[in-house]
C-alpha cells in the first residue's frame, strides 16, 4: 500500500478542505505558492544545476544499452521525470534523501492541493521505487526518499566526480522558468539526452531506439519541440559519403540555446548549394 492511499481513500467518502474554507482572508498570504516552495528546495543546495549519470540515459557496456529514460518514455511518466530530476536536486549531499510531504510535491509541481494530487505523487514515488531509482521509509507518516544510482541497479548513490566524465548537468532554469511545464514529455527525454551531447553535436534519430530505447519518431517529436520553443539550433552540412550516388549526404547539427546553451555555438556552416541534372 503505497502512503498515499488512505488519504485518498478518505477523500473518496468526503469531499476535500479546501484552504479557502481553512483561512480568513487575513491569512491567506502566509500559504507558499509553487515557486516558493520550488525556491526553498532548490536554494538549499547552494547549486545552479543537478548533475546526472549518463548511465539514466545509456548504461555503460559492454554492450551499451538504453538506460532507465526508456521507461519513462514508454510508461509516458512525464510527472515522474520530473519528480525524479527534483529530487535528484533536492538531495545534494549525504545522506541523499529528501523529506516533504507528498502535498509539497504536488504545489512544486503546480498540481491541485487535493487529496488526489498527493496519492498521484505516492503512485509515482512507488513507480520510481520500482524502477530502483530511489527507495524509501516512512518517517512519521511523510516519505523520505533516497537517491539510488541512475542505471536503475538498485546500488547505493554516490556523488559524481570530474574524473568520471559520465554526467551531465541540468540547469535549474529547467524548473525556474516553468519548462517542466512547457514541454511534452518527447521534448523533456529529448533535452536531456541533447545535454548529454558535446555542445555542438549530431544525433541521427535511426539510432535512437538502440542508444536510449526511443523510437525515432519520439525523437523527431522531441527535437522539433526543442526547436519551436527556441530552444535547439539546428543546421545542416554536407558530408563525404563515397558510396552514394552524388558522393556527399546531409548531416543535421543541433545545439542547445536559451538558459541550456553551454558553450559558444560553432559558426554555422556556409549554405551549400548544388544543382544536380
Amino acid at each position: 500500500m503505497t502512503y498515499g492511499e488512505p488519504l485518498a481513500a478518505r477523500s473518496s467518502r468526503r469531499s476535500c478542505v479546501i484552504l479557502a474554507d481553512v483561512l480568513g482572508d487575513d491569512d491567506k498570504d502566509c500559504v507558499a505558492t509553487p515557486q516558493e516552495t520550488l525556491l526553498d528546495l532548490l536554494e538549499r543546495t547552494k547549486r545552479s544545476s543537478v548533475p546526472v549519470r549518463r548511465a539514466l540515459l545509456q548504461v555503460p557496456g559492454p554492450p551499451k544499452r538504453p538506460g532507465p529514460l526508456a521507461a519513462f518514455v514508454s510508461g509516458r511518466r512525464a510527472l515522474a521525470l520530473d519528480l525524479y530530476l527534483l529530487l535528484h536536486a533536492g538531495a545534494a549531499s549525504k545522506p541523499w534523501d529528501v523529506r516533504q510531504p507528498a502535498m509539497s510535491w504536488a504545489r512544486m509541481l503546480e498540481l491541485p492541493q487535493t487529496a488526489g494530487a498527493e496519492a498521484t505523487i505516492s503512485r509515482n514515488w512507488t513507480w520510481l521505487e520500482q524502477q530502483k531509482l530511489l527507495r524509501s521509509k516512512r518517517d512519521h507518516r511523510v516519505r523520505k526518499l533516497y537517491l539510488l544510482m541512475e542505471d536503475g541497479s538498485g546500488r547505493e548513490f554516490a556523488r559524481p566526480t570530474g574524473g568520471e566524465r559520465g554526467f551531465f548537468k541540468l540547469p535549474y532554469a529547467y524548473f525556474h522558468q516553468r519548462w517542466h511545464r512547457e514541454l511534452k514529455l518527447p521534448g523533456k527525454a529529448t533535452l536531456l539526452i541533447c545535454l548529454a551531447q558535446a555542445p555542438t553535436f549530431t544525433l541521427p534519430t535511426e539510432h535512437a531506439s538502440g542508444w536510449y530505447g526511443v523510437s525515432a519518431d519520439t525523437l523527431q517529436r522531441g527535437l522539433d519541440e526543442l526547436r519551436d520553443l527556441g530552444l535547439l539550433k539546428a543546421w545542416t552540412r554536407a558530408k563525404k559519403a563515397p558510396r552514394t550516388r552524388f558522393g556527399f549526404t546531409m548531416v543535421n547539427h543541433y545545439a542547445l540555446q536559451g538558459p541550456f546553451v553551454r558553450a559558444p555555438i560553432e559558426a554555422t556552416a556556409k549554405p551549400f548549394s548544388a544543382r544536380v541534372a
